[in-house]
């Protein structure tokens, strides 16, 4: 494995990189940080490597502003090469302040290319293109300086060879057949929605007990959830440091009108009472046109329990047969809110009646008699 690299550390060098690379054609990225006391990941590196193999690794701490580096990531032209890319993304996102276009995901393309879309960097490298890399360095504090030189090995080779595993992918997708459906479904990760900043009235639906709760108390739900979202952006701390997600959902279930019915230790009360009380109260106060709807649980009757795998079983097997991860079909939830759905279904709410996914699914009659399922 090389360990050649060039480090940016001054703006200069960062706007002077940027500079050089507008003219190349692809480009991988991959950052390094730290996301454990923080509600925002605290960027302690950024590689790009060019297919030529030249890997640059960016000091944002030394670096200063990272604006210039969003030039590269708006630039159509360019392929940005990332593995499991979204989180990547979002982070680069707040640091730029601009959303990529035209990325591949080494990751995704993986589950079009007979591989699997699960597969770690390290085990789609020794797969693809005979590389094992040394993975000691995972847990490392990459805002600590100096960063050892191995730390920086281990950066670089976490970008140097994407350039070459993303045109095997795609020449294995294209021999199966599946090129079109890998770049349709890249085209994803090129809507800014996919790496915006979620709005805190959507954070309840996170929590997996939401689903269990009646209309108001999961309104109430939807508005704990929401001053939690605001709150932690603001004091930058991790959600749960404010308050666990079983203790949002005790809440909403209670419904309670004092401080005592919050059932919370008094550091607690003390601090954010008010405020949780005014939540609830919002929620006991809320219209009933303007309460949630309820959160989709499957049927538990037996005929849509075999319904529902027999078509979810076909669908694995379609899937299988072109080399595609039926995992980026569908999950079992969504197959069963469309058969849920029946006739009613809207192509526009059900991935699995459109693009590429249709065309797998076929013939598997994706759209029974209105009322077959609703048991």
């Amino acid at each position: 494995m090389s360990t050649a690299y060039s480090m940016i550390a001054a703006p200069a060098a960062l706007r002077t990189l940027v500079d050089r690379l507008q003219e190349e054609a692809v480009l991988a990225l991959d950052t390094e940080f730290t996301w454990e006391r923080t509600y925002y990941a605290r960027l302690g590196l950024v590689q790009l490597a060019a297919a030529d193999g030249r890997c640059f690794l960016v000091d944002p701490l030394a670096a200063g502003d990272l604006a210039p580096l969003g030039e590269l990531l708006a630039n159509a032209r360019i392929v940005k090469i990332l593995h499991d890319a979204p989180q990547d993304l979002m982070i680069l996102r707040r640091a730029t302040g601009v959303a990529a276009r035209n990325v591949f995901d080494t990751r995704q393309a993986a589950g079009f290319a007979g591989l699997g879309a699960a597969l770690s960097l390290a085990n789609l490298l020794a797969e693809t293109v005979g590389v094992h890399l040394a993975k000691a360095h995972t847990r490392a504090d990459w805002l600590a300086r100096p960063l050892a030189p191995e730390e920086l090995d281990y950066a670089a080779d976490d970008v140097r060879y994407l350039p070459e595993v993303a045109d095997r992918l795609r020449a294995r997708a294209r021999a199966a057949g599946v090129e079109a459906w890998l770049d349709e479904e890249r085209a994803a990760l090129d809507d800014p929605e996919t790496t915006a900043e979620k709005p805190p009235e959507e954070a309840y639906l996170r929590i997996r007990a939401a689903a269990n709760l009646a209309p108001r108390p999961l309104a109430a739900l939807r508005e704990l959830a929401a001053w939690r979202e605001q709150a932690a952006r603001a004091a930058d701390l991790p959600r749960r440091w404010l308050l666990e997600d079983g203790e949002l959902v005790a809440i909403a279930a209670a419904l309670p009108q004092t401080p005592d019915g919050l059932k919370l230790k008094p550091p607690a009360v003390a601090r954010w009472g008010a405020e949780l009380l005014a939540a609830v109260r919002r929620a006991q106060e809320m219209p009933e046109a303007d309460l949630p709807p309820p959160i989709f649980q499957p049927p538990r009757a037996a005929a849509f329990r075999k319904e529902l795998d027999s078509v979810l079983a076909d669908i694995q097997t379609r899937a299988a047969a072109r080399g595609v991860d039926p995992a980026l079909v569908c999950s079992r939830n969504d197959l069963a809110r469309l058969l849920q759905a029946g006739q009613e279904a809207r192509p526009e709410e059900h991935a699995l009646l459109h693009g590429w996914r249709a065309a797998l699914a076929g013939d598997l009659g994706l759209r029974p008699r209105q009322g077959v399922f609703n048991l």
